[in-house]
């Protein structure tokens, strides 16, 4: 008999350990779906934001004003949102039980769906440094060798810096966080969490739902290459060269131009001859290396006339696209002294193309 009901007792702890497991496991399970969900939005949210802030950063190689090149990036998002937006879950009724204004339990999903959800961008034209298209310069130097954490705000100093008079970046975010009047900002609903809400999570949490953000930095670095043009909306290379000292002291000599024939691109060779061509397009930056020889190390806009050289930008004479740029990877066997003199251009004539700088998905209640 004594046997028997300890059989009995061991079966009922079993059961009970059975059914708290199988109460753990749905409700671990539910939390990974939401997560999972959470991080789908966000890389679509990413690729938005990546696409977008290069498409600003590429008005900014153009010379266009900042009222095109955010007007560049609003065009693209909704572009891409008109392709892929997920539908807004209709809650009904529910229960706030932790009396903080957010209903976390007993809410029903609507039978239909409502709106797609297209999160709008602020042109944020006072260039606000928490709004959604933010100019300024990026110093990558600026980053610490030992990263401090998530930021706790919008501040991206000092490596992004806003200045809407000289920029070189282009800042580019997308919020789903509920957040209210955020200067030069939006945002759209947090994600509500669907298979948690029967775990053990915080009431708090459950009616905020998780916040998901995205946030690219593109930056404006030094042309390295112009490809071939085919239609008269792209600019071409001139079929010569400029000193690097002409274009430091800004004097622009037309008689200092040079002669070069070869390939678009820097460590070009350039051969030190009086040239007598005209024109308007990029022209290639010449500087006396180590060995002796002459070598394209960049590019600026010009009109090469008989008498002048004018630095102006493709905007100016009615190009829409460039066919240009900064990547390194793609050009193989340059000296070191090749890339250092590249990487050293600066100044307001310098030709530039966009890169993603910083490409970042931010989840969690920090900013």
């Amino acid at each position: 008999m004594k046997d028997s009901r300890a059989k009995a007792q061991r079966r009922g702890g079993i059961l009970i350990f059975v059914v708290i497991l199988l109460f753990v496991l749905i409700a671990i399970t539910g939390l990974l779906i939401d997560v999972g969900m959470a991080r789908l939005t966000q890389a679509r949210m990413q690729s938005v934001t990546d696409a977008a802030a290069i498409d600003g950063g590429w008005q900014m190689a153009l010379g266009s004003d900042q009222i095109a090149i955010r007007d560049a990036v609003v065009h693209r998002t909704d572009e891409l949102f008109a392709t892929w937006a997920p539908k807004r879950l209709e809650f009904q009724s529910g229960y706030d039980l932790n009396s903080d204004g957010n209903f976390e339990s007993s809410q029903r999903i609507a039978s239909t769906t409502g709106e797609p959800i297209r999160p709008s961008v602020n042109r944020n034209l006072n260039n606000e440094p928490t709004g959604d298209i933010v100019l300024g310069n990026y110093d990558e130097t600026g980053v610490p060798n030992v990263l401090p954490g998530q930021p706790t705000g919008y501040d991206r100093g000092p490596v992004f810096i806003p200045d809407s008079d000289n920029p070189d970046s282009i800042l580019v975010r997308l919020r789903r966080t509920d957040e209210q009047a955020i200067p030069g900002g939006t945002s759209e609903a947090s994600l509500p969490y669907l298979w948690s809400r029967g775990s053990l999570l915080g009431l708090g949490l459950k009616g905020r739902g998780i916040a998901v953000r995205s946030e690219t930095i593109a930056k404006l670095a030094p042309v390295t290459a112009v490809g071939n043009t085919s239609s008269d909306l792209i600019p071409s290379v001139l079929p010569a060269a400029i000193p690097l000292t002409e274009v430091v002291s800004e004097t622009f000599n037309r008689g200092s131009l040079m002669t070069f024939t070869d390939s678009p691109r820097i460590g070009g060779t350039v051969i030190d001859s009086p040239t007598a061509m005209t024109g308007i397009g990029y022209l290639p930056i010449a500087k006396q290396m180590s060995s002796g020889q002459w070598q394209v190390i960049g590019f600026m806009f010009a009109n090469v006339s008989v008498d002048t050289i004018v630095p102006t930008t493709p905007v100016e004479h009615g190009f829409l696209y460039a066919n240009i740029t900064s990547h390194l990877a793609h050009l193989p066997e340059l000296s070191d002294e090749l890339v250092e003199a590249n990487q050293s251009l600066n100044g307001p004539y310098i030709a530039r193309a966009p890169t993603l700088a910083r490409s970042q998905q931010i989840n969690g209640v920090s900013p």
